[in-house]
């Protein structure tokens, strides 16, 4: 017979694993199969400037963004609450059928198809999903404007958008601190 103490256990460990589970569901759901319309999306969404090298660093860093999201995990309040917030369930639920859905507006495979096909299928598929504005963080509104979130909030775009490696939310130190941050390669100068 089963004793009330090993139920209780049970039940307690299988809590303790809850939110490994989700992420591992979130991990499934949008993983490395949607590498190349990932790619084939990161260069119709973000600046021709960064080269290929830097979407396919901007495509690792979000995918990795969504492997590492943990729902329900404690966030930080809201400016005068005392409450703090909880992070909602993972946006990567949402991506597979967005990505489904620029294959069907594309003309069935959205990597195959030319940059203005891509274009057109984004545009499309941001108004029907009523994104009209990037999100501060990827939110499941739409994987497109999610991608463009998470480069535009990023250190990357920030450098990009100055001509030089700024760095930002990293820490330079003091040595050196009153000079300029070094210009980006092939940058000419800055605002």
């Amino acid at each position: 017979m089963v004793q009330r103490r090993s139920v209780l256990r049970l039940l307690l460990s299988l809590l303790a694993w809850a939110p490994f589970g989700h992420k591992a569901v979130a991990r499934e759901a949008f993983g490395d199969a949607h590498a190349a319309r990932m790619r084939a999306l990161a260069e119709t969404v973000l600046p021709r400037e960064i080269g290929a090298d830097g979407r396919a660093r901007a495509v690792g860093q979000f995918m990795q963004w969504v492997r590492d999201y943990r729902a329900d995990a404690q966030s930080d309040h809201e400016y005068g609450s005392p409450t703090l917030r909880r992070t909602p369930a993972s946006p990567a639920l949402n991506y597979p059928a967005q990505i489904q859905d620029l294959d069907r507006r594309a003309g069935g495979a959205f990597a195959a198809a030319s940059l203005t096909e891509r274009q057109r299928a984004v545009t499309e598929a941001v108004v029907a999903a009523r994104v009209k504005n990037l999100p501060a963080l990827p939110d499941g509104g739409h994987i497109a404007t999610a991608l463009m979130a998470h480069f535009f909030n990023g250190p990357a775009a920030n450098d990009l958008v100055y001509g030089r490696s700024i760095g930002r939310f990293s820490c330079r130190g003091l040595p050196g601190s009153e000079q300029r941050p070094p210009l980006l390669p092939g940058a000419t100068g800055s605002p």
